[in-house]
């Protein structure tokens, strides 16, 4: 089965290197300023999102087609609160200003 092939985290690893390249890409693109506390709130988050990812992967690959569902819904749900909060907290943006009004 796929999802316990080694091909399956290999293709994770990869795409995790992509994503934290990419963030830092981004940052420096936009000058945003990534502190560590910043840093370590986004690592918390991908921590979480690879383990959804890993536990519904495991359980497909097990034959336990509805631990896979529940573990989705009660792990992915949190999963993208924390990424809707994380990006209106952490986003671009935030300087403290107020943007000038456009006339």
């Amino acid at each position: 089965m796929f999802f316990t092939s080694g091909l399956f985290w290999f293709i994770e690893g990869i795409l995790a290197c992509v994503v934290i390249v990419g963030l830092k890409v981004w940052a420096e693109d936009r000058s945003v300023s990534m502190p560590w506390w910043k840093i370590g709130l986004i690592v918390l988050w991908w921590a979480w999102a690879g383990f959804t990812a890993a536990f519904i992967g495991t359980s497909i690959g097990e034959g336990e087609p509805h631990a896979a569902l529940m573990g989705g819904i009660v792990f992915t749900v949190p999963a993208i609160v924390a990424a809707v909060l994380l990006w209106r907290f952490l986003g671009p943006g935030k300087s403290g200003k107020r943007p000038e009004p456009r006339s």
